[in-house]
């Protein structure tokens, strides 16, 4: 086997949270992503990691001083995931009732929503890793994450 099959067997033993990236592009159109590489990186200040891949649609909305929530997901939001992840449903993105789209688009029933502006971009072959400095933060008090693992939801 190649180093890169041997690489994504190795990465499907990891166990993600699941998450929707989402914002407003400058013309407020509204756009939302599966994520699972979330990471903090400081406390001081707040900040997030993201990798977006530069093919999505969401990609080329994110500039530095924009806005962004990620939303983590709970356990009974699969189908949403699935949906934000698939190219073909995404006219259905923000068909459910929990968005709030007013100002940065964010699931009201969500784990927890965690809101950024983009601070730097930096490219990586197919990837860029968007760095975000958390402006606010909510999350639910019982802690039902949706995570993936070996290709499945868990």
């Amino acid at each position: 086997m190649s180093i890169q099959d041997n690489f994504r067997l190795a990465m499907r033993r990891y166990i993600y949270s699941v998450s929707i990236m989402s914002n407003k592009d400058e013309k407020g159109e509204t756009n939302a992503i599966t994520v699972s590489s979330v990471t903090s990186i400081s406390m001081n200040p707040p900040s997030l990691l993201i990798c977006i891949n530069k093919s999505s649609r969401i990609h080329d909305t994110l500039q530095v001083g924009s806005q962004f929530c990620v939303n983590l997901l709970n356990k009974h939001q699969t189908e949403l995931s699935n949906i934000c992840s698939d190219e073909d449903s995404y006219e259905k993105r923000f068909s459910d009732e929990h968005w709030n789209i007013n100002k940065v688009p964010y699931l009201s029933n969500a784990q927890a929503n965690i809101f950024c502006k983009v601070d730097k971009l930096t490219s990586y072959h197919t990837h860029t890793i968007v760095i975000g400095l958390v402006e606010d933060a909510k999350y639910a008090d019982e802690i039902s994450t949706l995570t993936y693992v070996d290709g499945e939801y868990k």
